[in-house]
Order: structure tokens, then C-alpha cells, then sequence
């Protein structure tokens, strides 16, 4: 009798160990968790983030991703749960398969709300939505548009997806590629031309201001060397006027000194005037070479 009762005594203090075991569970630092009571079936609406916590008496952690979730919509996931390239119209009609991924991540304090109103299995709704979103917001911009704006096409779907995820899906989109823009061939073809020639044009103006300021350059050479003569010209005409000038003054100081002289010499001889003029006839004819 004595051995049942400590064999029960230990059997239910081993139960009691073990239920008291299970009563603690953990969250990876990659993971969020709310407290589920399989008793009660209730969820608590606090979440909890990465750490080993008591949380009674057949409770556990329902687990959701702490990190960034990538979906990938490409022709290589056409077989995967992702799909491949969305498809959707332009604003002007035209057929467009856009290959996009982004990133989204949960939000912490909205984790209660994100169970109880998509439940655990929550992503196929989340790309439902991604889905629904992209396409309408293809719809938003001409054909053309996408061929010369893309970066501008994928902020703006970056931003209409991450303001739906925030409002109905609790979670935020921190990053989005718009990878591919797939469009008509014929329209891509034709738009590719355009933008050739659109090249020949851009090459064609600029060889245009080159030859302009070539031709500019030339002109401005050209004034500086009329200007360069001009300046040797007037510095030549400064130079012999000053040469002129400056052998008639000695012409006149020479001839003012022989007038001096011949005057004291015909005065100091007595000479007439024409006695004076035969003597300078006399030293002129003397003077003279004989040759010539």
C-alpha cells in the first residue's frame, strides 16, 4: 500500500514537472510570438519579440517572421508560389508584364490584429493584394511612360504598395525592384528607333556648337591679329614720325649753325653777299667728287 502511494506521489509530481516544462516556451531572435492557450483556445493580445518566456499551463507561441519576407513575381517562379510576371494594361491600352520583387516585414504591435483578422496563413493574401495593387497602379501611366521613367514608375509603386500593406496587411514594404518592364515588341522596336534617332539628333546638335565655337574661336583670333597690326602699325608710325621729327630739328640746329657761321665769316672778311655766295659756290664745287 505504502509503494502505490510514492509511486503515485511520483508519478504526479513527475507530471507536475513536466506540465510545468511545457509551460515555458522560446522565440528565435528571427521570430515575433503571441501567446495561444490550447485550454482556453484565446490568443494574448501582447506580442512578444525574441527570449525564453513561462507562459503557463499548455500555452505556447504562435510564431511569425521578425525579418524581411522577399517576393519575387518572374517568369522563372512561373512553377513557385510567388507566380510569374504580372500582367496589366497601360493607361493607354497596351498590354504590360511587369517582373517585380519587394521586401515587407511585420509590424510588431500589429501582430495580435494580423492573426485575428488574416489568420496564420497570411501570405497568399499578401500576394492577392501586391497583386491587385501593382496592376492598378500600371494602369496609372502611358506605355511611353514606362520606356522613359522607370525609376519614377517604381517609386510610385513602391509607395501605393507600402501604404496598402500598412493599412490592410499590418505590415510595411521597406524596399521594391521594378526589375522588368516587358511591353509590345513592336512598340518596344519602335520606340527604340526613336530614341536612336532622337541620339542622331542629340549628336548632330552638338557637333553644331562645336563647329560654332570653333568658328567663333577662329573670329576672335582673326580680331586679335587685326588688332595686334593695328597696334605695330601705329607703334611703326609713332616711331618714324618721331624719326622725322627728330632729324629736322637737327636739320634746322645744323643749319641754324652754318647760317650763324657764314654770317661771322662774312663779316669777320668784309664780304658782300654775293662775295659770300661765290665762296660757298667755290667750297661746294670742291667739296664735290670728282667723279661725279
Amino acid at each position: 500500500m505504502q509503494t502505490a502511494i510514492i509511486g503515485t506521489v511520483v508519478v504526479a509530481a513527475a507530471v507536475v514537472v513536466v506540465l510545468f516544462l511545457l509551460s515555458f516556451d522560446s522565440l528565435e531572435y528571427q521570430e515575433y510570438g503571441l501567446n495561444y492557450s490550447w485550454i482556453s483556445e484565446t490568443v494574448e493580445k501582447k506580442p512578444y519579440s525574441s527570449g525564453r518566456y513561462y507562459l503557463g499551463m499548455g500555452n505556447h507561441f504562435i510564431k511569425f517572421p521578425r525579418m524581411v519576407t522577399s517576393v519575387l513575381f518572374s517568369d522563372d517562379m512561373a512553377d513557385s508560389k510567388e507566380g510569374p510576371a504580372l500582367q496589366s494594361r497601360t493607361k493607354d491600352g497596351l498590354n504590360v508584364r511587369l517582373e517585380v520583387s519587394f521586401q515587407y516585414r511585420l509590424l510588431f504591435d500589429s501582430i495580435y490584429d494580423l492573426y485575428t483578422s488574416l489568420g496564420k496563413d497570411y501570405e497568399p493574401i499578401f500576394l492577392r493584394m501586391a497583386t491587385e495593387q501593382l496592376a492598378i497602379a500600371a494602369t496609372e501611366h502611358n506605355a511611353h511612360f514606362f520606356f522613359t521613367n522607370r525609376s519614377t514608375v517604381g517609386q510610385e509603386m513602391h509607395d501605393k504598395l507600402n501604404a496598402e500593406f500598412k493599412a490592410r496587411a499590418f505590415s510595411e514594404v521597406p524596399f521594391f525592384q521594378l526589375r522588368t518592364v516587358h511591353l509590345p515588341e513592336p512598340f518596344e522596336e519602335a520606340l527604340k528607333q526613336t530614341q536612336v534617332k532622337q541620339q542622331d539628333i542629340q549628336i548632330a546638335t552638338l557637333e553644331q556648337k562645336t563647329k560654332t565655337v570653333t568658328f567663333k574661336t577662329k573670329v576672335l583670333q582673326a580680331e586679335q591679329a587685326v588688332k595686334v597690326m593695328e597696334n605695330q602699325a601705329q607703334a611703326e608710325s609713332a616711331a618714324i614720325k618721331a624719326q622725322n621729327e627728330a632729324y629736322c630739328e637737327q636739320y634746322k640746329v645744323t643749319q641754324d649753325m652754318q647760317t650763324s657761321a657764314l654770317s661771322k665769316m662774312k663779316r669777320a672778311a668784309g664780304w658782300s653777299a654775293k662775295e659770300l655766295l661765290e665762296y660757298m659756290r667755290v667750297r661746294a664745287m670742291r667739296d664735290h667728287p670728282a667723279e661725279k
